[in-house]
């Protein structure tokens, strides 16, 4: 029991440290804002996809503990991947420096510092264009969404033109966030979809498999927190001359007299003549068909994996030895729970990783670009490992109880994609920069650990015949890898030069029997060690 002089120490300490908090802690006008700005505030204002606004010190103010546990629990800002397994384009990803400051301005009190010096709030309208300029645009006929159920319906776009063209950027503009869940952009030249628009009465037609023609092909997609689609120069994807712009637009089960009039907006390609210039595909290149181990049933109260594997061949429309990859777009429903994409070299089955999703949501998946163009030759294979949750205890589950989930479009099957866009390789692709901007972390990283080599964990892990150590190196490193036994004896020895920044160690394993092996650095001033695990 504490003493009444205790007690009194403890009322005084607690005083002074909550003066302290106020007195050194950010402010939302000169620290807050800012973030809020870059990283929130497109979805969290007066008519976005989010329920709450943060364009003010009131509105921050009010959500502040929320803001802090999401922010500290990495549910917001939303970026499913797991930028530990691969950097991609664009990430929104808060740094430590960032999610420090929101921790202290919450326990600080949430001060708003000197409004006059905030920054000034940015403006988003819906017609708005975050193209470098329009050529083209189209709008779906206005359409009254009145559905219980699931809808997937066609808006048709004519285009009338004289020529095949090339769309470099591809912008979809919703025109009521509110009921939109995604859309899928589609061009087609046949009388089939003409048809079955004429068909359905009203604007659009019904269509849940696609657009319900076998010519249609995908340029596009749109899912809420995306940016457009912009392809790096000389690259465009195709659209042929007299064809018509499908939007595939898909409107929640419970959506009841709510308007939309979703618009897309497209640029052009220039300089197509080029012999430099390169058409563009995009494709579901893992899909259920490429499952080995299918098909897709997730019988209830169980946790179930999938691995679907596809092997680059040679086609007509890819008469080179490798393509490039552009982005990856992962596409799973409701008891999805994790989805991780790779690829394996033909040659040296090599590991290389392309997108990691440890937390699947199924209100953010999206078109993930690549910070640079990944080359990967024919011959090679992509998998990828999924897992999905049909427990009771999964918050996501439709069913109560949970009932046998199988492959369909509705919002309560599940589905098993993987689409890439990728275009036939030329040398220096790997080169290509599309998002130039610091890494979030590297900066701190490279303050905080300025003479430490970082190590990251061994993947796969378990592993059988090849693996990968990640590593942040501050400077460069002339180092030996070792392989040893839980015994302690050396399996391994080789000499590794790692370069500074973020890089990779490639391990050929496929000698080691099954066991636990321990992967050490060293150089001559210090050695880290990694553990892993190899299966037959």
């Amino acid at each position: 029991m504490k003493t009444p002089l205790q007690l009194i120490f403890l009322s005084f300490l607690f005083c002074f440290l909550s003066l302290k908090y106020k007195a050194q802690s950010p402010t939302w006008a000169q620290d807050i804002a800012p973030i809020l700005y870059s990283n929130c505030t497109s979805c969290h204002h007066t008519g976005g996809l989010a329920p709450n606004s943060l364009m003010s010190y009131t509105d921050a103010y009010n959500f502040r503990f929320m803001i802090k546990q999401y922010v500290d629990s990495n549910y917001m800002p939303p970026w499913p991947p797991d930028p530990q397994y691969k950097h991609l384009a664009h990430e929104r990803v808060l740094s430590v420096t960032d999610k420090n400051k929101i921790s202290q301005w919450v326990l600080g009190g949430g001060q708003q510092g000197n409004a006059a010096g905030a920054p000034t709030p940015p403006t988003y309208t819906n017609t708005a264009t975050q193209l470098s300029s329009i050529d083209f645009t189209g709008k779906m006929q206005n359409y009254m969404v009145n559905t219980a159920n699931d809808l997937y319906r066609c808006f048709v776009i004519n285009t009338n033109f004289s020529v095949d063209k090339f769309a470099a950027e591809i912008e979809v503009k919703p025109g009521n966030s509110s009921i939109v869940h995604h859309v899928l952009v589609f061009e087609d030249t046949t009388a089939l979809i003409k048809q079955k628009d004429s068909l359905d009465p009203g604007a659009g037609y019904t269509s849940f498999f696609g657009t319900g023609s076998n010519d249609s092909r995908l340029i596009g997609e749109w899912v809420p927190g995306t940016a457009p689609i912009k392809f790096p120069n000389l690259m465009g994807v195709r659209l042929r001359k007299n064809t018509r712009i499908i939007l595939q637009i898909h409107y929640p089960q419970g959506t009841y007299l709510k308007l939309d009039s979703t618009r897309v907006n497209i640029k052009f390609a220039t300089n197509t003549t080029s012999p430099l210039f390169r058409e563009v595909f995009l494709a579901p290149l893992l899909s259920e068909t490429n499952l080995i181990n299918g098909p897709l049933s997730i019988p209830p109260n169980v946790v179930k994996t999938f691995t679907s594997v596809s092997t680059l061949t040679t086609t007509a429309a890819l008469p080179f030895p490798a393509i490039t990859l552009l982005s990856v777009a992962p596409h799973m429903h409701l008891i999805g729970n994790k989805m991780k994409v790779f690829a394996l070299e033909n040659v040296t089955n090599d590991t290389l990783p392309l997108i990691n999703i440890p937390r699947w949501d199924f209100k953010w998946q999206g078109i993930y670009n690549f910070r640079n163009p990944i080359k990967v030759p024919l011959g090679s294979k992509l998998v990828c490992h999924s897992e999905y949750d049909n427990r009771a205890s999964n918050p996501n589950n439709p069913n109560n109880p949970p009932q046998t989930v199988n492959q369909g479009e509705s919002t309560t099957d599940e589905m098993n994609l993987v689409f890439f866009a990728f275009t036939y390789y030329f040398p220096g692709d790997e080169n290509i920069i599309v998002d130039s901007s610091d890494i979030v972390g590297v900066n701190e990283m490279q303050k905080n650990i300025a003479s430490t080599l970082q190590l990251f964990n061994v993947f796969p892990n378990p592993a059988k015949n090849q693996a990968q150590l990640n590593y942040f190196a501050p400077t460069n490193y002339l180092a030996k890898a070792k392989i040893t036994n839980i015994e302690g004896k050396l399996i391994k020895e080789w000499p590794v030069t790692m370069q500074e920044g973020y890089g990779a160690i490639n391990l050929n394993i496929d000698n080691l029997t099954k066991g636990q092996y321990f992967l050490s650095i060293e150089t001559k001033s210090f050695t880290k060690t990694k553990q892993f695990i190899v299966y037959e």
